[in-house]
């Protein structure tokens, strides 16, 4: 049975969308080298931060489901408290942040609390979406 999408209507600021734990592993360190390419500092502040950005996209992909078709990705933000470690565990709790109308189209705001062992503060992200429906 499908579940029907997401709408607009159903964003409400200041809601908690949900929460994942992503883990920053040797597999995911290992997928990102091979586009970037290996260096000589393997776990290094780029890789981290990518990592950031990996997982809170995996966040939003996961949690914000059934997304209907036509969404546009029009910006993102992300300011970096702590770099993950690896094999460090990655908290994302993603929250509706604000919701409008600009020149007929439908903005929402989702913002992506990233934080690491012991709740060490990692990122907080922003993710603006033109909504489809």
């Amino acid at each position: 049975m499908n579940a029907a999408p997401i709408l607009f209507e159903d964003f409400q600021p200041g809601a908690v969308l949900g929460e994942q734990v992503q883990i920053y592993d040797a597999q995911q360190a290992q997928r990102w080298r091979a586009i970037f390419g290996a260096s000589a500092d393997a776990h290094s502040a780029a890789e981290g931060a990518s990592m950031a950005v990996v997982n809170m996209m995996r966040a939003y992909l996961q949690l914000v489901t059934p997304r209907p078709p036509g969404n546009m990705h029009a910006r993102q933000q992300l300011r970096m408290q702590a770099i993950p470690e690896p094999d460090e565990a990655i908290r994302v709790v993603l929250s509706c942040v604000g919701k409008e109308m600009r020149r007929e189209r439908r903005y929402v705001e989702l913002q992506a609390r990233g934080t690491g062992t012991g709740e060490r503060a990692l990122f907080n992200g922003r993710i603006t979406l033109i909504w489809a429906a």
